[in-house]
């Protein structure tokens, strides 16, 4: 993996959510970290999620077989398409990086709570561990803090209906 000459924009991952790891937007933001398919590893034996995580550069993408996230009839799971269920953009936490490209709604990772508000609106709902959560048209933003003032990471979910 490697460090891109341009970083893709934020709304680049909003829109890959929920789509196939090979498809256009998919590669649209996994191809500039020089990301591929064999990088991902199955977390679970028994489930067809897998993560790639690029410590050094600060980002973590999970995909499950579409079979997981959606009813389909006739549909093998682990025969894929491969949908990107969220994205973590790491700040400040030991083993990663900070991520150095651009965030949604210009967060940074030294936003405080109050800063986070002014910029995205008042929480849906504050969650275990601090971890706030905004519901947003076309995903789910989430944000804990490792301290005030130290963002620890900020996620971007696929919304399930």
């Amino acid at each position: 993996m490697k460090v891109p000459s341009q970083y893709p924009d934020a709304q680049d991952f909003v829109s890959a959510i929920a789509k196939p790891f090979d498809s256009d937007p998919g590669s649209k933001v996994v191809a500039p970290f020089g990301i591929v398919w064999s990088d991902a590893i199955k977390l679970d034996s028994g489930l067809e999620t897998y993560n790639i995580s690029a410590t050094a550069l600060g980002l973590s993408f999970t995909f499950k077989d579409a079979g997981l996230v959606f009813e389909k009839e006739h549909h093998d799971v682990g025969d894929g398409p491969f949908l990107m269920t969220n994205c973590g953009f790491w700040g400040y936490e030991d083993e990663y990086e900070s991520y150095k490209g651009p965030l949604w709604k210009d967060l940074r990772f030294s936003d405080t709570v109050a800063d986070a508000v002014a910029k995205l609106g008042a929480p849906t709902r504050v969650g275990r561990l601090d971890i706030h959560f905004w519901e947003l048209p076309d995903f789910r933003l989430t944000i804990q803090w490792k301290s005030p003032g130290k963002i620890r990471v900020i996620s971007y979910w696929m919304k399930q209906d």
